[in-house]
Order: C-alpha cells, then structure tokens, then sequence
C-alpha cells in the first residue's frame, strides 16, 4: 500500500511539474511574442513613428504607405498635390479624402470662430517673408493679405473646390498630419493590430495598452526648456496632440514671433500661450483643435474645450518670468498615477 501510495505521490508531483513547467513557458512565449516593432520614417515635414504591440511588419508598413498617401495629396510643398495644384489654378478636382479633411476643417473653423483658418497661407507666406528679410510686415502688408484669408469663400461642390479670390491659398498642415495618423490607425485595425502607437511629430493616437493594465504614457515638453518634461499624461484610444511656439519662431526687433498667425488680425500669436496640448476621440480633432486653441489663448480656449464632449486639454503661458498651466476640467483623469 505505501508502494502504490508513493507511486501516486510521484505522478502528482510530477504533473504538477509539467503543470509549472508549462505555464511558465506560455508566460515567457506570451512575453517573447508580445515584444513591440518600432519603425521611424521621414514623412509630412516630420519624423513619424509606429509602434505596434505584437510585431507586424506588413500592418506597419501598409500603415506608413497610407501616411505617404495623405502627403502625397496634400502638401502644399509637393509641386504635384493636389492642394498645390488648387493652390495654383484657383480651383481643382480633388480626391474623397482631401475634401474630407477640407470639410472638418471648415467644420473647426466654425468651431473656433476662425481662430483656426486653412486658408491663412497668404499671412504664413507673409511672416515667412518677415523671418527671411529680418523685417517685420507693414499694416499695409498685413492687411493686404488678410483679405485673401476666410474660409467662409471656400467653394465646395462635389469633388470641385475654388478659391474665388485671386491669391487665395489652402494650408491643411494645422490638420492633415492628424489625419494621416488617424489613416494610419485605421489600417492598422484592419490587420488586426489592437495596441499602438502612431505619433507623426506630436500629433499621435495611443490604440489600447502598450501591457496589462498599463495605458500609454506620454509626456508634454516644458515649451521653456525642451529638455525637460513638465508633465506626463496616461492615456488610450484617443488623439493627442500638441502646439507650440518653440521649435518654430523668430525673435525680431526684440520680440518673439511664432509660426501660428491668428487669421483674425493677421498677426502671429506672441508669448501667451506657450504651448496647448488636447486630448480628442481623434487626432484630426486633437490637432485642429490644439492650432485653434492656441490662437484662442487661455480664456476663450479653456471655455471651448470645456464645452466640447471627449475633449480636454492643457494651456501652458508665460506670465513675467514664470509659466502658468491652466487646464480642462477633466485633464486629471489622465494625469499619471506614480506606481
């Protein structure tokens, strides 16, 4: 009997073994298979790069070609877009998705009240000019191409759109790298990818988690000092995206010149505020948004955020020599929870 029993005793050990023994390989396989790809390109004028959580080398590379697609389409700094051909004829026939992007973003043009505005490109071309020449525009400069700019003259019928006015010009750059990254998401799903990174210079979507119950953390630059990070957000499935007066700008005559112009009144926005960062359902919403945002200033800013469902948002402004963050009601949900 105690033969048998101790017989018995060793096969339960030994399948408890095995049991261990394979679910510590499945643990490790699980990790090994789960290991992120990592892929970084050229791409809008910026550095875009795609993470995906497991590897998949053909979803990424399909996501990629669909950023290119949305560049190829809309850059004004590509002779042959076709925005650069609209820009040149005064009107053209263009593809269902440029005129998507045109059609959201006359959408956050109303939204804003004209603080973010595609057709502002006369008054870029203009402080472009200012930055070059080291010459700040005349009133009579800024006024004259002040006139060309107002997206209420946009003309969109069917796959047709015309601008009416000689010297009239489109920009989609405050929208269409959100949009390319929201393209880019998309393929993704479609190759089955369900955990994500896609960031395209600052204006990225975080798809599901990079880890069990872990969200993706993503950190806001102190506009200040590029070197430091003045606070990290955890977030998923949601745009974010990011604008700012420190990596483009000049300083002229003693003043700091940015390289968003408020379309209003035809001058650049000017130390307040440093930068906006809003998290949206979307990218193309978060990176419209943060353009607009950032014309509004603080005070008009904050109130349209609040008033806008999904949405938050954070305001970082120089006030003398201090910076001032004023935030969404809702931004500290996302605020990062130290472990």
């Amino acid at each position: 009997m105690k033969s048998v029993s101790a017989k018995k005793m060793s096969w339960v050990i030994l399948a408890l073994a095995l049991l261990i023994l394979a679910g510590t390989w499945t643990i490790l396989r699980l990790r090994l298979t789960a290991q992120p790809f990592k892929r970084t390109e050229m791409i809008m004028g910026t550095t875009v790069e795609i993470t995906v959580i497991p590897a998949n080398e053909e979803a990424v590379r399909e996501a990629f070609a669909a950023i290119r697609k949305v560049d190829q389409l809309m850059s004004i700094y590509k002779p042959d877009s076709e925005v650069s051909f609209l820009n040149q004829r005064g009107e053209n026939q263009l593809s269902p998705e440029t005129i998507q992007v045109i059609r959201q973003a006359i959408k956050y043009s109303e939204m804003t009240e004209g603080a973010f505005d595609i057709t502002c490109r006369p008054l870029m071309d203009l402080w472009k000019k200012a930055k070059k020449e080291q010459k700040i525009p005349s009133p009579e400069e800024i006024k004259r191409a002040d006139e060309l700019v107002d997206y209420r003259k946009i003309i969109l019928k069917g796959s047709l759109v015309k601008l009416p006015t000689p010297g009239m010009k489109i920009d989609l750059g405050g929208i269409a790298k959100g949009y390319a990254v929201d393209r880019a998401i998309q393929v993704l799903k479609t190759k089955g990818v369900r955990r994500a990174l896609v960031n395209a210079g600052g204006d990225l979507y975080v798809l599901g988690t990079p880890g069990w119950g872990k969200k993706w953390t993503v950190g806001v630059q102190d506009p200040r000092n590029l070197e430091e990070i003045l606070t990290t957000i955890e977030a998923s499935d949601c745009g974010i995206a990011t604008s700012g007066d420190y990596r483009k700008y000049f300083i002229l005559e003693g003043r700091r010149f940015s390289h968003i112009v408020d379309p209003r009144t035809g001058q650049t926005v000017e130390e307040v505020p440093m930068s906006v960062t809003i998290i949206a359902p979307d990218a193309t919403t978060a990176d419209a948004l943060a353009t607009g945002v950032f014309v509004l200033g603080p005070g008009e800013g904050i109130s349209l955020i609040e008033s806008l469902p999904g949405v938050e948002g954070l305001i970082i402004s120089e006030v003398g020599e201090n910076e001032q963050m004023n935030s969404s009601s809702g931004w500290e949900k996302f605020l990062e929870i130290r472990r």
